[in-house]
């Protein structure tokens, strides 16, 4: 078995309330991106599909950490708990700043028609939608 990896783009990141969820240390972390469109559901945002550039953290897990990872995840996410999902859990080409694409476990919201109306995370300057930087007062 191979190291996982998976690509956050919330609370899960470094720093946000929920990184302490991570049952096991990264092998890895690196700024990374997927093509999706990102809301902006208040104290959380939310991926669907879509070809916007959401900018996050690539975590590679070691081969030996990836089942606890998956099962803490889940739960985290609210996927696949015995109730109706939140998110789905769904393997996603993802790309590095240094150009290498991945595939990486993401989660996406279950119902995106549910989300239709929330209001999207707006792109920063280079393009990306990042949800740590939503609330930047950027230069016009």
């Amino acid at each position: 078995m191979k190291p996982a990896k998976f690509f956050v783009y919330g609370t899960l990141q470094c720093g946000e309330p929920r990184a302490k969820f991570w049952p096991r240390s990264p092998l890895r972390v690196e700024p990374a991106f997927v093509l999706a469109t990102m809301h902006d559901l208040g104290p959380y945002p939310a991926i669907v599909e879509g070809a916007d550039r959401v900018r996050g953290e690539l975590w590679t897990i070691a081969a030996e950490d990836v089942e606890a990872t998956l099962a803490a995840l889940d739960a985290v996410e609210g996927y696949n708990q015995g109730g109706a999902d939140w998110y789905i859990r769904r393997l996603v080409p993802c790309h590095t700043f240094d150009g290498a694409r991945h595939e990486a476990y993401a989660y996406f919201w279950a119902d995106p028609s549910g989300i239709a109306d929330t209001p999207l995370i707006p792109a920063d300057p280079e393009g990306y939608r990042d949800w740590k930087r939503r609330n930047l007062q950027l230069p016009t």
